[in-house]
């Protein structure tokens, strides 16, 4: 009479369990990063950023993409057991991210300016700034992109344990 090994599921499911950790950290701030690329996000369908507003001063260029620094700072801000956080510690990335308004006042220091080959001097002033950012969201919860890690995860259960009960056979 020959034994029936059962399988060690413990096991197998921490193994799929830091592995989609691993994936989805990655998978995640690919689709991210992907925003910058198709200059829009993509929730249950894709959201096109708005343009620039006239005049233009890089025609052509890609918007937030000036110097690249907002798009190299995504990252994961922290993980535990069941939940991985992505964002980025650049302050203006919730402006775009949300598109907010910014009021503040702003302290201008007596200068001296040349005007037509004249040097003039300025007093030190204060101006009120109402600035609105458009929203252009590329970092945020995405019904596609949680569709995607499911459809992953549901796969890598399903070889895995093909894997193991091949194994025993």
């Amino acid at each position: 009479m020959s034994k029936i090994q059962t399988p060690d599921f413990l096991a197998i499911a921490e193994g799929i369990k830091d592995d989609a950790r691993r994936y989805a950290k990655v998978f995640c701030l690919q689709w991210f990063d992907d925003s910058f690329q198709n200059q829009g996000f993509t929730d249950a369908s894709f959201q096109a950023w708005e343009k620039r507003k006239e005049p233009d001063k890089r025609p052509g260029g890609a918007i937030l993409q000036d110097t690249t620094f907002l798009r190299k700072s995504l990252g994961v801000l922290g993980e535990n057991d069941t939940q991985i956080s992505f964002g980025t510690h650049v302050p203006y990335a919730g402006l775009h991210n949300n598109g907010e308004r910014m009021r503040a006042v702003q302290y201008v220091r007596a200068h001296h300016r040349t005007r037509k080959g004249k040097r003039e001097q300025v007093k030190a002033h204060s101006r009120k700034i109402d600035t609105r950012y458009p929203k252009r969201q590329f970092i945020g919860e995405s019904k596609q992109m949680m569709s995607s890690l499911d459809k992953w995860l549901l796969n890598q259960i399903s070889i895995r344990f093909k894997q193991h009960s091949d194994a025993k056979l």
